[in-house]
């Protein structure tokens, strides 16, 4: 008696990949012939209810949104900002005769001459300088040089001396002289100057 037990018998009329319910259904038996039919009266009185309103869809999911720009968003801004141990670059608001004056006290000298693909105006030099957080002390459109000043961690100060010269279709050679308090800080503000104009 180890025959498997008979499956259920399954009508023809069954879907078996159709939704079937949890529990089974219990089948009512068919009217009687003859019988009358069910009649429903609902007296004139009563007003007649009224079919529900459609519930809009609204196909464009961004429509609730309201008023949208094309800014970037905030999260996808970069800083470019030079970092030193931790600290941004914030601009030092000095003269040019305040920089000349910080020129000779500090010590520590980074020279770099930078074969340019960047950066190939006195403008966008100096636009390097202020997208690396320093400030902007003069621009001498005549011999095509440039000044800068940052300073970290409130007391290293850092001096910028740009010189461009113009190479053609885009290029230029950029002479940059960083003098600052720190010279581990002078040297890696110009890696950062160089990597931002190549």
């Amino acid at each position: 008696d180890d025959a498997p037990a008979s499956a259920p018998a399954v009508s023809a009329d069954l879907d078996v990949f159709a939704p079937q319910p949890l529990e089974p259904m219990t089948a009512t038996a068919p009217p009687p012939a003859g019988a009358a039919p069910l009649v429903e009266t609902v007296s004139d009185d009563e007003e007649e209810a009224a079919a529900p309103a459609p519930v809009p869809v609204n196909l464009d999911p961004f429509a609730d949104m309201g008023e949208t720009s094309d800014a970037p968003l905030a999260s996808f801004q970069v800083d470019n900002r030079f970092e030193y141990i931790g600290s941004k670059m914030a601009p030092l608001e000095i003269t040019t005769a305040q920089f000349g004056q910080h020129w000779g006290s500090c010590t520590a000298t980074s020279p770099a001459n930078i074969a340019a693909s960047k950066v190939d105006t006195l403008d966008k030099f100096l636009q390097v300088c202020e997208s690396l957080g320093a400030h902007k002390v003069e621009a001498i459109s005549a011999t095509n040089e440039g000044i800068a000043a940052g300073m970290v961690n409130g007391t290293n100060i850092a001096l910028i001396h740009g010189k461009i010269t113009p190479l053609g279709i885009g290029n230029a050679k950029v002479d940059i002289t960083i003098k600052s308090t720190d010279a581990t800080m002078s040297g890696c503000l110009a890696v950062a100057i160089q990597n931002m104009m190549r």
